[in-house]
């Protein structure tokens, strides 16, 4: 059993480093956008093989992924300076996205559905509420509570209303997804794709933000918002878009790579009469 987890710790290290080195050429090959005059957007697809070993072979894959494909990736095309705290943000990304999908991997996607339906639903009311008490009862409670925040109080008006239909734009674009191809199998893992894409990158892309404009003073004078808005708007179209692919090559994966050794523990595991879990999806 030692020997039959060791070839499969192999193979898992084997298929990490040829989708790290997927990840390193689509990254060489990405386009940056200048913000400022400075290095601020990156427009790329290498995510997709970034985080696929965080998705196929648990968290600790990711992080190594992530950290690896960083640190490689400025060596081969460095885009402004070094930033380490990049590096350490980008192995979170990873072991993010490992967590998220452990989680999500096996929850019933009609629940998802309805869950998400609620919960932007709920904030869409939310932010309309904090709108019309802003606007037309200026000197309720509410109100005055929310101009107390300051330049924050958009948060809890714009922010929730632009979450709110960010989100039931995907819902409806899943839907739509979901009508028109019922029976592909990537259908079953769209929407968590979609979310671990989602939960894993936005706090990242935010916490980046922060980095990057300790380093250029140009970004701090343009202001935080400003900044990090368009760089949230392609983190979330990204998602979209990388999210499809992903969970296109998932049922790729499973039908035509994943043999061997963790295809015969898992058998050997339905034989015994027991559910193990398959090691490739950790």
């Amino acid at each position: 059993m030692n020997q039959l987890s060791s070839k499969i710790k192999f193979t898992q290290i084997i298929q990490t480093a040829l989708l790290i080195g997927i990840s390193l050429a689509l990254r060489s090959i990405s386009i940056m956008i200048s913000i400022m005059g400075v290095p601020g957007l990156r427009v790329s697809f290498a995510a997709v093989f970034t985080r696929m070993p965080a998705i196929l072979f648990g968290p600790l894959f990711g992080g190594i992924s992530g950290g690896i494909v960083d640190v490689a990736g400025y060596l081969i095309k460095p885009e402004g300076p070094y930033m380490p705290f990049l590096t350490i943000t980008a192995i979170i990304d990873g072991v993010v996205a490992g967590l998220v999908w452990k989680f999500l991997k096996d929850r019933n996607s009609e629940k998802i559905q309805k869950g998400l339906w609620i919960t932007f639903v709920i904030l869409g009311l939310v932010g309309l509420f904090n709108v019309a008490v802003t606007y037309f009862y200026p000197e309720s409670v509410i109100s005055e509570a929310l101009e107390s925040m300051g330049k924050r109080k958009d948060y809890l008006i714009f922010g929730l209303l632009a979450v709110a239909v960010i989100g039931l734009f995907l819902l409806i674009l899943d839907f739509a997804v979901r009508k028109r191809f019922p029976e592909a199998p990537m259908n079953k893992y769209y929407l968590k794709v979609l979310l671990t894409f989602l939960m894993a990158g936005v706090p990242v892309t935010t916490i980046n933000s922060y980095i990057i404009m300790l380093y250029y003073e140009s970004l701090r004078k343009l202001g935080f918002f400003l900044f990090w808005i368009p760089r949230l708007l392609e983190e979330i179209l990204m998602a979209i878009l990388l999210s499809f692919i992903t969970a296109f090559l998932i049922p790729v994966y499973d039908r035509f790579v994943r043999k061997g050794p963790g295809k015969q523990a898992a058998q050997e595991n339905d034989s015994s009469g027991t559910q193990g879990d398959d090691s490739s999806w950790q």
